[in-house]
Parts: structure tokens; sequence; C-alpha cells
């Protein structure tokens, strides 16, 4: 059968049973009612099993340094970007009593092997959350290496309010955003909480496939 006779059939057949096309009476899945696109977020990425903690600029490094006590850290490790966030010395200063030995994540994996999987915790900033979804978006190069998200059992992701977009589209455009050349960076990471996966008798098991614990500390 020639393409002419298909689509002749085609025709015909609308012609004599045309379709009611009606519009649809549900709403967009993934779009949330919610106004506040931060605490939607907030709402969100506590349902993902992250801990969630409202900051502010005044008190961000107080904050992380309740963070990095509750869990007892020994070892920080960070990425060299985070001195754009975050007063690195005035962290130390703070953590003065508590032992705490900061790592700034700038050898190679194969340099710096034997004492990575030897530290705890990590702190990275995330260039932006995705308010209904409840994930943060982060990108690889060579300044937030991504190792850094995940070779650690707690992992604390910093994120500016004002870095909180609506959806995934919108995350996606603001990772080629910050990328240094202003096009989409070759290693882009989603987080949505603690790594968990349910591979072995459908049991759910946390901290197999990257960090144990994720706090994200809003600010």
């Amino acid at each position: 059968m020639s393409k002419q006779s298909i689509l002749e059939r085609v025709r015909d057949s609308l012609h004599s049973n045309p379709l009611h096309v009606e519009s649809s009476h549900y709403t967009n899945p993934l779009k949330s009612a919610e106004n506040d696109k931060v605490q939607e977020y907030i709402t969100l990425q506590r349902a993902n099993k992250a801990i969630v903690i409202e900051s502010s600029p005044t008190t961000l490094i107080s904050d992380i340094h309740k963070a990095l006590a509750e869990v007892e850290t020994k070892k920080i490790l960070y990425n060299p970007n985070i001195a754009n966030a975050l007063d690195i010395q005035a962290l130390r200063e703070a953590n003065a009593g508590a032992s705490m030995v900061f790592i700034p994540y700038e050898k190679s994996i194969d340099e710096s092997r034997d004492e990575l999987f030897s530290i705890d915790t990590s702190i990275i900033h995330a260039c932006c959350g995705v308010a209904n979804l409840g994930i943060i978006g982060i990108a690889s190069h060579k300044y937030a290496p991504r190792l850094s998200s995940l070779v650690t059992r707690t992992c604390i992701v910093l994120l500016k309010k004002a870095d909180i977009v609506e959806d995934f589209y919108q995350g996606v455009c603001a990772l080629k955003a910050q990328s240094e050349n202003g096009a989409l960076p070759t290693n882009m990471i989603f987080i949505a909480g603690p790594s968990r996966t349910a591979d072995i008798e459908l049991q759910t098991v946390f901290g197999v496939h990257g960090s144990l614990r994720t706090y994200v500390i809003v600010y």
C-alpha cells in the first residue's frame, strides 16, 4: 500500500469519525499549588530524607557548627569554590575546641585516595534547589569535584534561598548559567537526599552509593 493510499484512508476515517479533544482535567503532577517556592522546597527536601536547616547569612557559621557537632565530625573536606559563600577561617575558629581538621579538595583522586576515604564529612555549595522536586543541583568541575558529594558519610550542602527555582527545567538552566563557559556542564548532579538502595531483598539501605546523611542548610 502506497503512502498516498494510507494518508487518504486516515483522512477518510477522520472525516467520518472526527476526534473530539477535550481540555485536560488534571494539573501538572510536578507543579505544586504552593506559592512560596522556598517553603515548598524545604517541605519536599525533608520528604526526601534530607535534614534541612533554615538559616541566614548571619547565622550560617553557627548552623554549620551545630551540624558538625551533631555528627561528631573529625575531618572536613571542602571544595575550593566554597570560599565564595563561606568564610572557612571563621568556621575553623568556631570549631577550634572540637579538634576538627579542615581539608581543601585540591589534589587529584590518585594523589589523595588514601586520605579521602578517611574523611567523614564534606561541605559543598549547591548551584540550585528545585522546589517542586525537593532536590539540589550541583555541577562538577575542577573547583567542585563530583566525588566530594559521594565519598563522605555526611554531606553538608549550602543553598542560597535566591538559588531555589520552581522546576527541573529551571534547575538545568541555572546550572548552565553558572558554568564556566555558559554551556551545560559535562557532569551535572541532582541530589534528593542521602544515598539509598533497595536492591537486596527490597530492603532500603542508606549510605551505600554515597552519603549516609545529607544536611541542606538554606540561607
